[in-house]
């Protein structure tokens, strides 16, 4: 196992970039994470909104069997292969690459998460603020064709998630997933009291000035988020406002 390497850089703007670089740990039935947070040097409320943050591996035969959760929502986005889920509710569906499911674990559920084959993709663990946590759990599979994309000098920038859709989480979310084909740059601003996150998935990006690999991730508190690549690169990027709540994870439940 990895240990977490980290440190802070200075963009021209004023804003800070922490950069993490994500452990692979184990998880589930012989499956494999690389996990930025939460860590001993990442964690709530640094990430507030966001709870856990995952790019998974799962090979044939390795799997997440049944378990339960209760207290937030997931985002499981594939980006090859499939996950099968089956939960306590009666829902059975079949993600494959390129779509993403919702999952309101609410008040509780019980459910799987197994390999078609094998899996790799990214699990996002959002929080249920306090008068969400005990709504009623719910599943929404997204197909590709759902999520708008559009282009910047350089690459394509795909919406899985935002206020207006097509994923509406129950706190202040926008989740994008950011491919440059060649050399660009591409930016955000940040609103007042919201946090940003990028995840590097392939290739080298410059965020905020700092450099990051594939597993890196860099956290931005305030200001403007950019990211410059020389070459072909992905990300994921996360913007979300704060909820100034406490948390309790009690092993798969969060109060």
């Amino acid at each position: 196992m990895r240990s977490h390497s980290i440190a802070w850089t200075m963009f021209q703007s004023g804003a800070h970039a922490m950069i993490i670089t994500a452990p692979i740990l184990s998880e589930g039935a012989g499956a494999q994470v690389r996990r930025p947070f939460p860590s001993p040097e990442l964690r709530w409320p640094a990430t507030d909104p966001f709870l856990l943050f995952d790019e998974f591996f799962v090979a044939m035969h390795a799997g997440f069997p049944d378990h339960p959760h209760r207290g937030f929502e997931i985002i499981t986005y594939i980006l090859d292969g499939g996950f099968e889920h089956r939960d306590s509710l009666g829902n059975h569906v079949r993600a494959l690459a390129g779509q993403a499911m919702h999952f309101v674990t609410g008040s509780g559920v019980i459910h799987s998460e197994m390999p078609i084959g094998s899996a790799h993709g990214i699990q996002l663990w959002i929080n249920l603020p306090r008068a969400l946590k005990t709504v009623a759990p719910s599943l929404e599979l997204v197909a590709l064709q759902q999520m708008p994309v559009r282009t910047f000098e350089g690459g394509t920038v795909c919406r899985l998630a935002s206020p207006s859709g097509p994923i509406v989480p129950s706190t202040d979310v926008i989740y994008d997933s950011v491919r440059f084909d060649r050399a660009g740059m591409w930016s955000v601003a940040l609103p007042e009291d919201w946090v940003g996150i990028a995840y590097v998935l392939e290739g080298t990006l410059e965020i905020n000035g700092a450099s990051a690999d594939a597993g890196h991730l860099a956290l931005i508190e305030h200001g403007q988020m950019e990211l410059a690549a020389s070459a072909q690169a992905s990300a994921i990027v996360l913007q979300g406002k704060r909820q100034h709540e406490s948390v309790r994870f009690i092993g798969p439940f969060v109060d």
